[in-house]
């Protein structure tokens, strides 16, 4: 590659829009019943977005995951999703729900790797949080303070916060936090596949839309035939 090419390529990938996608994923006990289809469903996301990436030349998508039951056990780093994966090996479900500690604790593991990124006008955060329980046991945050960070990052329009319950009503789950269904899904266990392949479809809308300088702010607006409970 002559060395004009070079820089230039380099200028682009300086230039491109960003997107981090961070993973809020239950690993208390009750997920038990559908964690050999989750993580199934997980890997084929990755990879799908693995094959989506060379699509979207303006823009490059990130990985990052926090899996939580009491404690919280987090990826090394924020990887390009062409390098992403999950550690399964120390990940598997057992003990209680930490939901607001695994939210509060993943905006700060944010804030803190992106801090000169998030100052980015093109940069966006997107977060999945899945739960297939309520909130029984976190120590450091609580739900107040949770739905206080959550509403102001929306506000700065580069954070969208997408919550799934997997066999239970996710509103309910999340009242205190005051979303009202706002990008929100509930479904069933059984569904969990079919569920993460229209969450993927979802993000893979969003990058599409950003690429065309169109900010998605809403999420699982068309939940027919996804098997919602």
């Amino acid at each position: 590659m002559a060395l004009t090419d070079l820089w230039e390529d380099l200028t682009n990938k300086a230039m491109n829009k960003q997107t981090y996608y961070h993973l809020v994923l239950d690993r208390s006990g009750s997920m038990d019943s559908c964690w050999k289809e989750a993580r199934q469903s997980f890997q084929t996301q990755l990879q799908g977005f693995k094959d989506k990436q060379v699509e979207f030349t303006d823009q490059d998508l990130f990985f990052s995951y926090c899996a939580f039951n009491q404690a919280l056990k987090f990826s090394e780093g924020i990887l390009p999703i062409s390098q992403a994966a999950i550690d399964w090996r120390e990940i598997f479900p057992d003990g209680m729900t930490s939901l607001y500690d695994a939210i509060g604790s993943s905006i700060q593991f944010l804030k803190t790797k992106l801090r000169t990124e998030l100052e980015n006008e093109h940069t966006d955060v997107v977060m999945l949080i899945l739960t297939d329980g309520f909130e029984n046991s976190s120590r450091i945050f609580n739900g107040h303070e949770v739905k206080r960070l959550i509403n102001e990052l929306e506000l700065s329009g580069k954070w969208r916060f997408l919550f799934l319950g997997a066999g239970l009503n996710v509103e309910e789950a999340t009242r205190e936090l005051d979303r009202n269904g706002k990008n929100s899904f509930s479904f069933e266990k059984n569904s969990i596949q079919a569920s993460m392949s229209f969450v993927s479809e979802e993000i893979t809308d969003f990058m599409d839309l950003k690429s065309k300088g169109v900010k998605k702010d809403e999420f699982f607006k068309n939940k027919s035939g996804k098997n919602p409970l």
